[in-house]
């Protein structure tokens, strides 16, 4: 008997048993939702389905600052674009684990502030510059902080020269400075790009909590000539400067001098002279 002449049972022909496809929802019917804890997850044609690797970083080329800051209040993660570029971040060394803290870091080398290693003039911050000098946390010195801010040359590096009239490079210096020091103030946050505002907003509000203390007036050369990296801000919120205190000994007016790039790009100025103006307030880092 051929096919098309076979007869059909009680439950109907051979293409009705088979299991019928989903129906899908009718016009106007909005499309199934599925949920994730509390948050609804969009379903339908119009949804976006993102890969985990489309967000995914390797995270043993991001800095320690970096790895620790991805759940900060200054993340954006909306700068998906700039997450490729941490990539290629710089890292002090490529060992992890107590070796690493061996390392040799310079200890000993001479710099006097106006010839600048070649590896620190690049002006690409999207790769973090790799200080050849660099202090740890437990083996502070005076000669070592004086040294490894001198390796950078604040008044001739290419680096630190302005982005446009009035768009001063202060908070890169200090970036850099406080990489080589291993207690970095930092320029991205997970994926952000800091301004220079940013920056002192970062040290201000999230410091305190990455080990940055505030110091009294009394205490600031104190700290600063022991090795300890010191960080200046002008005590008027409103005014977005960064600047660096390095070993010095008390002036008359007892106020500490202040290199970096601000008002002025120098070495050893008064905060009047830096900041515009005189009340400062004082972060320092073991």
């Amino acid at each position: 008997m051929s096919q098309e002449q076979r007869p059909q049972g009680k439950g109907g022909s051979a293409d009705q048993k088979k299991p019928a496809a989903a129906a899908a929802p009718a016009k106007g019917t909005a499309a199934p939702r599925t949920s994730t804890g509390s948050i609804p997850a969009q379903g339908g044609v119009d949804s976006m389905t993102v890969k985990p690797s489309e967000f995914s970083t390797d995270a043993s080329m991001l800095t320690k600052h970096q790895k620790s800051q991805l759940g900060s209040q200054f993340a954006d993660s909306s700068a998906e674009r700039r997450r490729n570029s941490l990539l290629a971040t710089s890292m002090p060394s490529s060992k992890s684990g107590p070796m690493a803290e061996e390392e040799p870091s310079g200890v000993g080398m001479k710099f006097d502030g106006k010839e600048v290693p070649k590896a620190l003039q690049g002006r690409d911050v999207w790769i973090a510059v790799q200080a050849p000098l660099q202090s740890r946390e437990g083996k502070r010195s005076k000669e070592t902080y004086e040294m490894l801010v001198k390796q950078f040359g604040v008044t001739v590096n290419p680096r630190y020269a302005d982005d446009a009239p009035g768009k001063v490079r202060g908070h890169i210096f200090v970036w850099d400075v406080s990489r080589a020091m291993n207690c970095e103030i930092p320029h991205f946050v997970g994926a952000k790009e800091l301004s220079l505002a940013q920056t002192c907003d970062w040290l201000r509000h999230e410091g305190p909590m990455r080990g940055w203390k505030r110091l009294g007036p009394n205490d600031v050369l104190e700290a600063a000539n022991s090795g300890r990296l010191v960080i200046a801000l002008p005590r008027e919120t409103r005014t977005k400067f960064i600047a660096v205190v390095t070993p010095q000994e008390m002036s008359a007016d007892q106020s500490p001098r202040l290199t970096g790039i601000c008002l002025k790009r120098d070495i050893n100025v008064h905060p009047r002279d830096m900041f515009g103006a005189k009340p400062i307030d004082c972060f320092y880092h073991e």
